[in-house]
């Protein structure tokens, strides 16, 4: 770490203990003036894609309700907001608290860890509340056979009683998700349907909160997806989903105002420029956004702690900006768009939202497991899971786009494994990687266009003749995006009032001498009819060309890459192309000037598979 950032506040990536958080004055985002919201339902229900703070917040709630911290209130909560101005509720309630994320995933014995589990956390609530429990209340607890018999015990002993229960469940779906991608439809249905044990805990927990005086008036379940609650509950008929509420849409992650307060800080003692670092959240972390189209846009705050983490400790700009644990989290979706080692219609919806950049479905707040292959749910899903976030609107129909790099990344790497998986494709990432970093510094193409071309001859011939079109862009941007090097790539951006096809961006965060980016206009032209004549391709390419003119004469382009100016430009008719033939290309010297970059306008025209035009103009 910077000498300078030794009295800093600490960053705790990966730690959801507030008690710890605030013991140790580390760098917390106060959002507990949204506990006075919260008190307004009862029994909620909250989802977030993983790594969203979810824990954190139950371990917050858990501090301020909990009987057993009155005596730690202004250790645990001053100077917050709900410190400031207390509800009358609060170190009020017995809590009991589960994380399911800690249930085995493992089909044979889940039945069994989930019971071991919650006896453990039943029989740690009665210990940690003895004094205040009703007499004899312990021990009944204590002495029931099962996790569902405890629970019993529970509601039943603290009906009418003077402490009331709130119960806490994290992480409600982590186990069942996992079933369900990695063991298939059935397992997860012998969980969640008929006699399952899951299905039974929820009946329970229903139960608790029913009748006059019941033992549980407040429960809070977080979760990433409704599609189990869906099925253990028909809906979750106990309560309110407050997902999409808009007084709730930032009660987790972190707003731009966060995001600067964060750089701002660190920054100047740590030695880094604080408007880069929040140039790199909003590009790869942030634009979440739940609920309505208006909805406040927020970052992911486990990859804005795990950048920060690495950036003041180290010393120096982190290199990738991908979470492993939240790359293993996002592969376990690989499962649901294969059936029997084939691609079935989930595959096709990412290769759409990879291809095009967006999709647009009516989002769905409720369904079951058994109908995730329904394209609207499967479109809903991706949003839960944090693959997607609302974008824009289609006549009163959300549209749904990638909401940053990170999730770019991670799309597109599902995608290009997911399909090397069902049809054996070698994904030659490491070489599109080279190529890339060749270009970086020579301007040289060879190395990207050769691999590029040979993936999207191989997926074009496995295809249905009619995903022609789509299939040759999907593999295009996939194997591009998931290659990484030192560009951000990018779909159907905005330009000059245009959209361009495929962009090289120079990520100078990690490059900052790169010297060439580029920009793609793809062509294609559907296969078995008569081949084009060259006067046809020389249209099709003046048509590219008058685009890539229109798009690279924006000047917030020109100014956000650093490019460099180009003099003297010649008309269309006049302009001589340079044929990017894969092997011995004729090197551009790189920009002598540090920071302006050489921009690079690629036309590519696929008939099928085939490439029939690859020119620099």
């Amino acid at each position: 770490m910077n000498d300078n950032a030794d009295n800093l506040r600490p960053i705790l990536y990966g730690v959801s203990d507030y008690a710890r958080i605030r013991k140790t004055n580390a760098w917390f985002v106060d959002r507990t003036a949204k506990i006075r919201d919260l008190e307004k339902v009862s029994y909620a229900l909250f989802l977030r894609p993983r790594r969203f703070g979810k824990s954190l917040l139950c371990s917050i709630l858990e501090a301020y309700y909990d009987t057993r911290y009155a005596d730690r209130f202004d250790e645990f909560f001053g100077g917050t907001a709900i410190g400031e101005n207390p509800t009358e509720e609060h170190n009020k309630y017995l809590v009991l608290r589960f994380d399911f994320s800690t249930v085995s995933k493992a089909v044979s014995n889940v039945e069994s860890d989930f019971n071991d589990y919650a006896c453990r956390c039943c029989n740690a609530f009665a210990v940690a509340y003895a004094d205040c429990l009703p007499d004899g209340l312990a021990d009944r607890i204590e002495a029931a056979p099962d996790a569902g018999k405890k629970l019993n015990e529970i509601a039943i002993g603290l009906k009418g009683a003077e402490h009331k229960l709130y119960i806490i469940i994290d992480e409600y779906d982590n186990f069942t998700n996992t079933i369900l991608a990695e063991s298939g439809l059935k397992a997860y249905d012998d969980l969640c349907h008929g006699d399952g044990f899951f299905k039974d805990f929820f009946a329970r927990l229903k139960a608790a909160t029913s009748g006059t005086e019941a033992a549980v008036p407040r429960l809070f379940i977080t979760g990433v997806s409704p599609v189990t609650m869906d099925d253990v509950t028909s809906g979750f008929n106990i309560g309110t989903n407050i997902s999409l509420d808009s007084v709730f849409d930032d009660l987790t992650g972190f707003r731009h105002d966060d995001l600067r307060a964060m750089a701002d800080y660190y920054a100047p003692q740590c030695g880094f420029d604080a408007r880069k670092a929040m140039e790199v959240c909003l590009d790869w972390f942030d634009n979440y956004r739940f609920g309505a189209e208006g909805a406040t846009p927020v970052a992911n705050t486990t990859l804005v702690l795990n950048f920060f983490d690495k950036l003041v400790r180290g010393g120096k700009w982190p290199s990738d900006y991908i979470d492993e644990n939240l790359r293993t989290d996002y592969s376990k979706i690989k499962h649901l768009i294969l059936s029997d080692q084939k691609l079935n219609g989930n595959f096709h919806t990412l290769e759409t939202l990879v291809s095009d950049g967006n999709l647009s479905e009516r989002l769905v707040k409720s369904f079951q497991a058994r109908d995730i292959a329904v394209r609207e749910n499967f479109v809903s899903l991706l949003y839960w899971l944090g693959f997607t976030t609302i974008t824009g609107d289609d006549l009163g129909q959300p549209v749904f786009g990638v909401p940053n790099g990170v999730m770019r990344q991670i799309a597109a790497q599902t995608f290009t494994q997911t399909y090397a998986d069902a049809c054996g494709i070698d994904q030659r990432l490491p070489a599109v990687n080279a190529g890339m970093r060749r270009f970086a510094k020579t301007g040289e193409w060879g190395g990207i266009l050769e691999p590029l071309l040979a993936v999207v001859k191989e997926n074009f011939a496995i295809r249905d003749a009619k995903e022609g079109e789509t299939a040759v862009a999907s593999a295009a941007s996939a194997i591009l995006i998931s290659a990484g090097g030192p560009y951000v790539v990018t779909r159907e951006r905005e330009a000059n009032g245009g959209y361009y096809d495929l962009a090289m961006a120079p990520r100078f965060d990690i490059a900052p001498q790169i010297a060439h980016a580029a920009i793609i206009e793809l062509k294609y032209l559907r296969p078995g009819g008569r081949k084009p004549t060259k006067a046809a391709l020389a249209a099709i390419k003046a048509e590219a060309i008058e685009q890539l003119d229109k798009y690279c004469a924006d000047p917030a382009l020109a100014a956000k890459w650093r490019l460099m100016a180009v003099e003297g430009r010649r008309s269309n008719a006049s302009r001589r192309p340079r044929t990017l033939q894969l092997f011995n290309l004729s090197t551009i010297q790189p920009a002598q000037a540090e920071g302006h970059v050489h921009l690079h306008r690629l036309v590519l025209v696929f008939e099928g598979g085939d490439c029939l035009l690859a020119e620099e103009v």
